[in-house]
């Protein structure tokens, strides 16, 4: 059972990799297989972990139960408010979940862009991670805390089209060439996530070769 598991993930592998030579019927076939496990996994844990908790008898003793199915029959009670979109005269009741979803959205996206973007930024440019000796790291803390505040500052003057531009020619000049800087900083950053998604690439695909070397030798009996 072994081999015949470890021969049919070669087979869908080098059907995927039918794909160098062009789009094909192999490769799409591949393609369906793959995304209808995966909605199929996903469809199974959804129904074991989300809705046959939510439709079993609540265990009044426990209060955090009794908190989930209160949720519950909130996040019910919007969704039918929904449904009042296709109804004439209460159409207006749909307007409630849609505007808590957008808040909650709009409330998860901006502390997620502060929490997880701004403040981790500010706190890599003023203590950038230097991994040399302690001596050598002294020394190159200051100058990586210069560089990180220069490549953060010029980099958002890259993306300040909406900027209004003071009326000094030297403030405009400044702007200017900070922008101009912050541009090679952008790319150099561009240039590294591509250089780590170009590695990670090809030691993907040399994982997939050597399971191939590894599926025949077992076929072989080597």
């Amino acid at each position: 059972m072994e081999v015949i598991l470890a021969a049919l993930g070669a087979v869908l592998t080098l059907l995927i990799f039918s794909y160098l030579l062009g789009d094909n019927p192999l490769y799409r076939l591949a393609l369906h297989i793959f995304v209808g496990a995966g909605v199929a996994y996903i469809f199974v844990i959804a129904l074991q972990t989300v809705i046959r908790p939510a439709l079993s008898p609540p265990d009044t003793t426990d209060s955090n139960i009794r908190l989930l199915w209160t949720i519950s029959l909130i996040g019910a009670l919007l969704g039918a408010l929904l449904l009042a979109r296709g109804v004439r005269g209460l159409s207006w009741l749909s307007n409630i979940p849609v505007a808590i979803l957008l808040g909650v959205g709009v409330g998860v996206a901006l502390g997620g862009a502060v929490l997880g973007t701004l403040v981790p930024q500010v706190d890599a440019a003023t203590n950038p991670a230097i991994s040399e000796p302690p001596v050598i790291a002294e020394i190159l803390k200051p100058i990586g805390q210069i560089v990180a505040v220069f490549g953060t500052v010029s980099g958002l003057l890259v993306f300040s089209f909406t900027l209004r531009r003071p009326s000094g020619r030297l403030m405009n000049r400044l702007l200017n060439r900070g922008a101009r800087l912050g541009r090679w900083f952008v790319l150099i950053g561009f240039g590294a996530v591509y250089g780590g998604v170009l590695a990670a690439s090809l030691a993907f695909f040399a994982d997939r070769v050597q399971y191939l070397i590894e599926v025949l030798e077992k076929i072989s009996g080597g």
